[in-house]
């Protein structure tokens, strides 16, 4: 069988993994330029944006409310001095940093906070701001949101909101915004030429005093895997995340890892079936577990990481919150997977197909295995690979044929946010794809609401588990830790310490 599947995947493309974390200790010198991967770009206008990557690519210029710790995964303030959270009064109130300039010279204050905050809502992305019923500005440093409901995701969630120049916006539009980062970040940008580079340029008026130490930050977009390490090779990268396991295999004996080993930091590629349409065979629960009986998950995990990831019976990796170390993987069964299908009315299969986002290599290996698991049971799946645009244009209303989609992304130690914002009734994407059974939500909307840590985890362990598992809506085909490789004399770039989106470009040096 492993010859079998190891002739499958000749021609897939290999793994793309999480971005990394560099951790140092030595003292910063100035000057100098970075040189980093960036993530396939769609817009700098980050309330209407769809994707938590291009929060990455923006990095340098817009800079958000609250920072995780990377110790403690704690939110802590970075734009707000304080996010105080007060479960009586059902208040997230934020006390923001003084004296803060955009770069072009206008005021971060409360109103441009209200402004971005008014900005999601009206583009559909309240549940980003965990839906607040009232957002109230105190004076020009204090903003209040008020909520009908406790919830223990409001300082994690609203954190990570990043803020945008109101005046900048309304001086030039959102066309001009979507392709202009103007932030209070460390750096402004120099230029940017499509599918090639971003180049951000020190910001002379920067609030956070000494910082930055670089002169220059290049963000370069190239997707295929072996430019990448090409690029690393010659060294016109200084940091290499995302490499795929090919280059692993070069770079592991001559580099250190530097990952941070977290949840929040691994790679999950997955499958989401079209639950929630009457009119595709995966609304039934016996057709989805039919296919949850054909898949070999340990040889998937190996297909797709080329030896390096693991299986996962939920939508998480081990040390995650909503994982669960007592639930089994599905058994490969066949015969079972036959009869299920017979069951729910296609005893001679049917044919579909399963739609992929081609700017992730990894997905294609996933989407071929699946294929031929699929071919064994009777069901006939065309692969229909899809730019990261089209992909994403899906994601709100679209059911990608009725069949199933394959992606990947972020694993996270708390999922309670993601899950409500991507996957629920709440959420932003996913509308019409997903079905959203009522205890699912229950579990799901309770760990929102959890008092004490303990409940939440067991109800978010209960949540991922009907969600993955039990219901089959949205499961994890493998997973992988993160890797990453950097030059010798780079240093502090934060990249990946935290979350897969975030780093730290103020704090960045090389020798």
């Amino acid at each position: 069988m492993k010859k079998l599947i190891a002739w499958i995947l000749v021609a897939a493309l290999a793994l793309t993994l999480m971005p990394a974390a560099l951790a140092e200790t030595a003292q910063p010198t100035s000057g100098g330029t970075l040189s980093v991967l960036g993530f396939e770009f769609a817009t700098f206008f980050l309330p209407h944006s769809t994707t938590t990557s291009d929060r990455y690519n923006a990095a340098p210029a817009i800079e958000s409310l609250g920072r995780r710790n990377p110790e403690t995964g704690d939110t802590e303030g970075w734009l707000a001095d304080e996010l105080i959270v007060d479960p009586d009064a059902l208040t997230l109130t934020l006390k923001l940093h003084p004296g803060i300039k955009f770069s072009d010279g206008t005021d971060f204050n409360a109103d441009a906070v209200i402004w971005n905050f008014n900005q999601m809502i009206d583009f559909g992305k309240a549940s980003e701001l965990v839906s607040p019923e009232s957002i109230e500005k105190v004076d020009d440093l204090t903003v209040v949101l008020h909520y009908t409901e406790w919830a223990n995701t409001w300082a994690d969630t609203v954190g990570e909101v990043r803020i945008y120049s109101p005046a900048a916006y309304e001086a030039n539009g959102e066309d001009w915004a979507a392709i202009n980062p103007v932030g209070t970040g460390a750096f402004v940008m120099k230029e940017m030429v499509a599918d090639s580079h971003i180049t951000y340029v020190k910001n002379e008026n920067y609030w956070r005093e000494g910082e930055p130490y670089l002169d220059q930050i290049d963000v370069k977009f190239m997707s295929d895997a072996t430019t990448q390490l090409s690029a690393f090779l010659n060294g016109e990268l200084d940091v290499l995340r995302n490499p795929n396991s090919v280059s692993i295999q070069q770079l592991q004996d001559k580099y250190e890892n530097v990952a941070n080993n977290a949840p929040d930091l691994a790679g999950i590629t997955y499958m989401m079936f079209c639950s929630g349409v009457e009119e595709s065979p995966f609304s039934k629960l016996d057709v989805r577990l039919a296919v949850m009986h054909a898949i070999n998950w340990e040889e998937m995990a190996d297909g797709i990481y080329d030896g390096l990831g693991g299986t996962t019976p939920v939508f998480a990796v081990p040390g995650a919150w909503s994982y669960d170390e007592e639930l089994p993987m599905y058994e490969q069964d066949f015969d079972l997977a036959k009869q299920l299908l017979a069951g729910a009315g296609y005893p001679d299969g049917f044919d579909t197909v399963i739609t992929i986002n081609g700017e992730n290599p990894a997905n294609e290996p996933c989407a071929v295995l699946l294929q031929y698991y699929l071919s064994e049971i009777g069901i006939n799946a065309e692969i229909k690979k899809l730019t990261n645009s089209d992909f994403n244009a899906q994601k709100a209303e679209g059911t990608y044929d009725l069949g199933i989609m394959v992606n990947n992304g972020s694993s996270k130690l708390d999922f309670t946010a993601n899950y409500i914002r991507l996957y629920s009734s709440e959420g932003v994407n996913y509308k019409v794809m997903m079905a959203k059974p009522a205890d699912y939500e229950e579990a799901l909307f309770g760990a929102r609401a959890a008092k004490t840590l303990d409940e939440k985890k067991e109800l978010l362990k209960k949540a991922a588990r009907l969600f993955s598992h039990d219901y089959a809506l949205v499961v994890a085909t493998g997973y992988q830790g993160a890797y990453c490789y950097a030059q010798p004399g780079v240093h502090d770039t934060g990249i990946c310490s935290t979350t897969a989106e975030a780093w730290t470009p103020e704090s960045a040096w090389k020798e």
